[in-house]
């Protein structure tokens, strides 16, 4: 299997406060993708820059009804964020 990240796998868009990274393939382990929000929680994720990283103001993992996603608040752009999908390295 082809390794993906991801920036392979979801869909950003834009929401009132911030943006949502919406995982659209049903074969993504949910636990994948709650390591890599626990990573930016804890400030071990090297994807975002420091200018983005001072703009987050929460950050978080939802799953439900077996859909995964993760919140993101903040005066973020969807561009900023998908250019820091493209530099996570973390395979799904």
């Amino acid at each position: 299997m082809a390794k993906r990240t991801i920036k392979d796998v979801s869909e950003v868009r834009k929401m009132k406060e911030g943006v949502v990274i919406e995982v659209k393939d049903s074969s993504v382990e949910a636990q994948k993708v709650k390591e890599i929000v626990e990573n930016c929680q804890t400030g071990r994720c090297d994807c975002m820059s420091e200018e983005v990283k001072q703009k987050v103001k929460f950050i978080d993992f939802k799953a439900e009804k077996g859909r995964v996603a993760i919140e993101i608040k903040g005066d973020l752009t969807e561009e900023e964020i998908k250019e820091a999908m493209s530099r996570s390295k973390k395979e799904l």
